[in-house]
């Protein structure tokens, strides 16, 4: 197998948030190799930076010139780059043709300065660069325009572009205040303005690595030969989503998490296959419609519970289970993942108290079937739907099933059911640790009905 290569010349972060390792990891997810020249040392946890120690340049040319020297890089980032003698090395021997995706981290989220020569600085790396990634903050350093608003980024855009030679600049809009946070893109050859907008996700304080999620992404589009526009798309959304699933570890800001992404949507993947795979098995079974109920059944399915953030990581079927006229059952595919059913609020629910809830099913109550589960060893738990307060607010009933049971028992057993009640009718809801559980346990029942 043949990657692109691509390589992060960045300072190494102790606390793992940003630097040199997790550009390389940005890498791999994207689907490239990276390779990584350490500029410095730095001391630093979630709460700042408390010594920065940098490599010396020779030690810096060393790493540059040995990658190089074996690997076709197809495109760099540049991150924490310290000194003048640094940002020469770089320069010189980093060959023209490898574009420079250049993220100015001027300071840390901390203050701590990341560039010791701030003015050698624009005179040596900003005119080698192909794309310039600063924040606001960092954009008015440079470009001598206060950034405050949209308008003002596309004047600072503009006006490094022209001034260094830029070929792109992309102001990021997360200093910028709104409701969303819009990042601004100027092509300086075309004399154009592209635009990303996120809402902003104000519930979630840990952000550190943002800025080196964001510029590794793009370097790693460029080097898989795409354009600098589809970088950007790609990279943004990337990023919204390492922040949403940004880390809460430490006692400060923690960092952003560019993996968990990834590895959702594989789960989900996984999920949906495991449904396809209920789906088919179900109809093959002669009596299996006989647990279904007159309002219908669905299942519910979830990813790894210690990544569930709400409905949209849980699956049902889109359009339920069903009898046919015929007793054959009609599984209603396609899967489909955050759909407000009862099965997928119930399952949510549950998964407060039990961490190994991960399949939900209602099926048709008859004493026959609680005594079925009892028999292959289920606690079975029976709720008076006549105690529930509220029962005509939307998405509240299976919240307050699942509180009731645990108030009043102290846990939340696999199967809870109900006799009914006017409006209502009686129902079963099995759930299980696992697709091929709750198979089981509906084939045996499936097989005395």
């Amino acid at each position: 197998m043949i990657k692109p290569v691509a390589l992060s010349i960045a300072g190494f972060d102790s606390g793992n948030g940003a630097g040199v390792e997790t550009d390389i990891k940005v890498y791999e997810i994207m689907g490239v190799h990276g390779v990584g020249v350490t500029t410095a040392i730095t001391s630093q946890n979630t709460l700042g930076i408390s010594h920065v120690f940098p490599i010396p340049s020779e030690v810096v040319k060393r790493q540059l010139e040995v990658l190089l020297s074996d690997f076709e890089v197809k495109s760099a980032k540049l991150g924490m780059v310290y000194t003048k003698e640094q940002f020469n090395v770089v320069v010189e021997l980093l060959a023209d043709k490898i574009p420079l995706v250049t993220d100015p981290v001027i300071y840390a989220k901390d203050g701590t300065p990341l560039i010791k020569d701030i003015e050698d600085y624009k005179k040596v790396i900003l005119p080698r660069t192909t794309v310039l990634t600063p924040n606001a903050v960092e954009a008015s350093i440079l470009s001598g325009v206060k950034v405050m608003g949209i308008n003002d980024a596309e004047k600072a855009c503009k006006e490094l572009s022209r001034q260094y030679n830029i070929p792109y600049v992309i102001v990021k809009g997360g200093h910028i205040e709104g409701e969303y946070s819009i990042d601004v893109l100027y092509d300086g050859e075309k004399d154009q303005y592209f635009k990303i907008g996120y809402k902003r996700i104000v519930y979630n304080k840990n952000t550190h690595g943002t800025g080196s999620v964001f510029a590794t992404a793009i370097s790693a589009g460029l080097a898989k030969g795409k354009d600098v526009v589809f970088s950007f798309r790609s990279a943004r959304e990337l990023l919204q989503k390492a922040i949403y699933y940004g880390l809460n570890i430490g006692k400060g800001i923690g960092p952003v998490d560019p993996i968990t992404p990834a590895l959702v949507k594989s789960m989900k993947f996984e999920v949906i296959e495991e449904m396809h795979k209920f789906a088919y098995e179900v109809k093959q079974w002669k009596n299996f419609y006989k647990l279904i109920p007159e309002v219908q059944s669905n299942l519910a399915h979830s990813i790894d519970p210690d990544f569930v953030t709400g409905l949209e990581d849980i699956a049902v079927f889109r359009d339920r289970l069903v009898r046919n006229w015929d007793n054959k059952v009609k599984v209603g595919l396609p899967v489909v993942f955050g759909k407000p059913t009862h099965t997928a609020r119930l399952l949510l629910s549950i998964m407060k108290f039990k961490k190994d809830a991960r399949v939900l099913i209602n099926i048709k109550f008859t004493d026959e079937v609680v005594r079925l589960l009892k028999e292959i060893g289920y606690e079975v738990i029976e709720v008076n739907r006549e105690l529930e307060p509220n029962p005509q607010i939307e998405g509240k009933s299976m919240e307050w099933l699942v509180n009731h049971v645990y108030m009043t028992y102290g846990d939340v057993p696999n199967v809870i059911f109900d006799r009914g009640v006017k409006g209502k009718e009686a129902m079963i809801r099995l759930w299980t640790s696992s697709v091929e559980e709750i198979l089981s346990a509906l084939k045996y029942l499936s097989d005395r009905l």
